[in-house]
C-alpha cells in the first residue's frame, strides 16, 4: 500500500503556488511478477494506461530501465526491478494527475503489479538535456 509523504506533498503545493517549475520524478519499482516482468500483460496494460495519465497533465516518461543486480546497500535491502524518469512541466501539472480519466485504473493495475515503490521528487536543474 502506498504511503504519500504529506510534507513533501506540500512542499511541491507550495512550489505549484510561488515558483512554478519543471520537475523530474524518478520512480523506483519492484514488481511481483517474475523478472521478465515488461513481457506480462498486466505490466504493458499499466504501462499503457500510466502514459496516458501522464500525457493529461503534459508530462512524459523519459526513459525506464530494468534492473540489473544491487551491488551496495546501507540498512535495508530494497531490490528493485525497473526505474522510470518521468517530467512534467511544472508541480501544478504534477498534482493535477488525480483529474485525469486514467487515474482510477492507473491505481488499480498497479494495486496488484507493484510489490515496492518509490517516487523521488529531483530539481529540473539535474536534467542533463531539456526535456
Amino acid at each position: 500500500m502506498d504511503k504519500p509523504n504529506p510534507k513533501d506533498k506540500q512542499k511541491i503545493q507550495a512550489i505549484a503556488t510561488e515558483d512554478d517549475r519543471p520537475v523530474l520524478m524518478l520512480n523506483c519499482n519492484r514488481y511481483t511478477l517474475s523478472s521478465d516482468f515488461s513481457s506480462n500483460d498486466r505490466y504493458k496494460k499499466w504501462r499503457a494506461v500510466n502514459e496516458k495519465m501522464i500525457e493529461f497533465v503534459g508530462g512524459k516518461i523519459l526513459w525506464s530501465l530494468p534492473i540489473s543486480g544491487q551491488i551496495l546497500f546501507t540498512k535495508t535491502n530494497e531490490p528493485l526491478d525497473e526505474i522510470l524518469a518521468y517530467w512534467y512541466p511544472s508541480h501544478s501539472s504534477f498534482l493535477k494527475l488525480p483529474e485525469s480519466l486514467h487515474y482510477t485504473e492507473n491505481f488499480r493495475l498497479r494495486e496488484g503489479l507493484i510489490d515496492y515503490a518509490i517516487i523521488h521528487r529531483c530539481s529540473e536543474h539535474t536534467l542533463p538535456f531539456d526535456a
